[in-house]
């Protein structure tokens, strides 16, 4: 039996990329998709530095959050 990998995260995945936009708004929007396609059903978007024509993004894909029941609790 294959263990699903998600089960051995105790909280969240965070990811830290770069993406061309025209504005922080729009790299918000890029990184909230970005969270969804790589199926994410919660995300957050921890940091946003927009330089003109790209945007440093921070996000954080949201596996397990307090109050969560664990799949290694019985």
């Amino acid at each position: 039996m294959q263990e699903n990998i998600y089960n051995r995260v105790i909280d969240a995945i965070d990811l830290e990329t770069t993406v061309l936009c025209r504005s922080e708004a729009e790299a918000k929007g890029i990184g909230m998709e970005l969270l969804k396609a790589l199926g994410f059903q919660d995300g957050d978007i921890v940091s946003v530095d927009f330089t003109g024509m790209s945007a440093r993004l921070r996000l954080r894909g949201n596996v397990f959050k307090p109050g969560d029941k664990y799949n290694w609790e019985t």
